[in-house]
């Protein structure tokens, strides 16, 4: 079957990181996608789309041509790095959606601390928090996979403070690894935004999920996050991505927030249809290490929609 006769007319693709070959293979990281096949990617999309900045992909006028928006979450060094050179050669503009707490010398990231932490043992992990006691095996890759993702669910429902000290408590130790050397600084952001390819997003300030948060403390993440970038940047922030993104993250008070705000578009990660009345909760593709062309056209195709949607009702 030729999937391309339905292929979707628009979408906005979602990256994390960009890696060397080399180290993409000492990872276990479904954030992060090899220079080769990043470049591989791009070169395929870009023979049947049209990539376009986000400014420019947010005029949704019927009958233009496809057209495809890329994006990176978080504001990892090797957007610059290693996304940036291959962008530049292509000539493909992207959006860098920045978690501000960076720039304030703060760069734990609990989510490759905890990988790091559970990839070590080699004994189940017990702990007790809040009164519940919680065993967790890793006799395995797959034992370890699925305790990555259980604890990564419980870890990102819970507001800074309790963060810190679930942490604390899980691996044993009040010190949080800091990731400075993965991060953009403030001199990296600087540099992306004199190129003309780049366009500066937030991502709020502690990368908190905005739903389970009180409405003044939400507010707070969001605004916080568009002050500091508008300040270092001399640029007006227009656009936002919902930490992690989905239907359980962000929501219409949180939608309504970032309208309120100022922003022009929010986008989650959620698979959906774009329109202009979407514009604060505007659907994304997430794209990884193994999305090869059959890949990259099945995700990009109407069916793709239909499985995820699918997929959304049998979970309920």
């Amino acid at each position: 079957m030729n999937l391309n006769i339905f292929k979707t007319r628009r979408a906005i693709l979602n990256y994390h990181r960009i890696c060397s070959d080399e180290d993409l293979k000492k990872q276990n990281d479904e954030l992060s996608v090899s220079v080769s096949k990043f470049k591989e990617q791009l070169i395929f999309l870009k023979k049947n789309y049209n990539f376009v900045s986000l400014d420019d992909f947010l005029n949704l006028k019927k009958g233009e041509k496809s057209k495809i928006t890329i994006t990176f979450d978080d504001g990892y060094k090797d957007n610059l790095t290693h996304a940036l050179p291959i962008l530049n050669e292509l000539n493909i503009p992207a959006t860098i959606y920045i978690v501000t707490k960076f720039f304030e010398n703060e760069f734990n990231v609990w989510w490759y601390e905890l990988q790091e932490y559970i990839w070590k043992q080699s004994e189940n992990i017990k702990f007790t928090f809040g009164e519940k006691n919680y065993n967790f095996k890793v006799k395995n890759n797959a034992d370890r996979l699925k305790s990555f993702f259980q604890l990564k669910q419980i870890i990102k429902k819970l507001n800074k403070s309790d963060q810190s000290k679930f942490l604390s408590i899980l691996t044993k130790t009040d010190l949080r690894k800091q990731y400075k050397d993965e991060i953009l600084s403030k001199e990296d952001l600087k540099f992306l935004c004199s190129n003309n390819l780049i366009t500066i997003g937030a991502h709020t300030h502690n990368h908190l999920c905005l739903k389970k948060l009180e409405k003044e403390e939400c507010i707070e993440e969001i605004k916080i996050s568009k002050e500091i970038l508008e300040n270092l940047t001399a640029r007006k922030i227009n656009h936002f991505s919902y930490p992690y993104g989905t239907k359980n993250d962000a929501g219409k008070r949180e939608f309504k927030i970032v309208k309120d705000l100022g922003f022009k578009s929010g986008v989650t990660t959620c698979v959906g249809t774009l329109s202009k009345n979407k514009l604060f909760n505007l659907p994304r593709i997430h794209i990884n290490q193994k999305a090869n062309e059959r890949i990259l056209t099945i995700k990009l195709s109407f069916f793709y929609f239909l499985y995820k949607k699918a997929r959304e009702i049998i979970n309920i």
